[in-house]
């Protein structure tokens, strides 16, 4: 009788060792997918911080678009406007020019009604004595 309690001892220690180890292989094969579905977790994770970083890299590329646009506008108004700029200075300069050009006239009727030589006049006014004599005609008493 001993042997056969030795050997149902002996038959349920390989059944416990056999039952230990398919135990220990689902544990393991649990543990795996429980790790993947981690890892797929993290990896959507990752995938809309992508998609999100994405959206956000298109989104400052249209900003900088839209800058681009207005520096290229802002310089066209800063062209136009040193054009304008350029053409008041010529305004002025043939304002001034008209202006020097009338008190150089006014000089020279003056002059002549004091009674300054034509030479004279020309060296003081810049006029020539043709514009001088001109001059005299039209605003001295005959």
């Amino acid at each position: 009788m001993e042997n056969l309690l030795i050997q149902n001892i002996s038959i349920s220690t390989t059944e416990l060792a056999m039952l230990i180890m398919i135990i220990s292989f689902l544990l393991i094969l649990i543990a795996f997918f429980s790790n993947q579905k981690g890892i797929k977790s993290k990896l959507n994770k990752i995938e809309q911080n992508l998609s999100k970083i994405n959206t956000l890299i298109n989104e400052m590329n249209s900003g900088y678009g839209i800058i681009d646009k207005n520096l290229s506008s802002s310089k066209e108004d800063l062209t136009n406007i040193n054009e304008t700029i350029r053409s008041i200075q010529k305004d002025i300069g043939k304002k001034s020019d008209e202006n020097l050009s009338e008190q150089n006239i006014n000089k020279a009727v003056d002059l002549a009604k004091l009674g300054v030589d034509i030479k004279e006049i020309s060296s003081k006014t810049g006029l020539s004595e043709e514009q001088i004599e001109t001059l005299i005609k039209f605003h001295t008493e005959k």
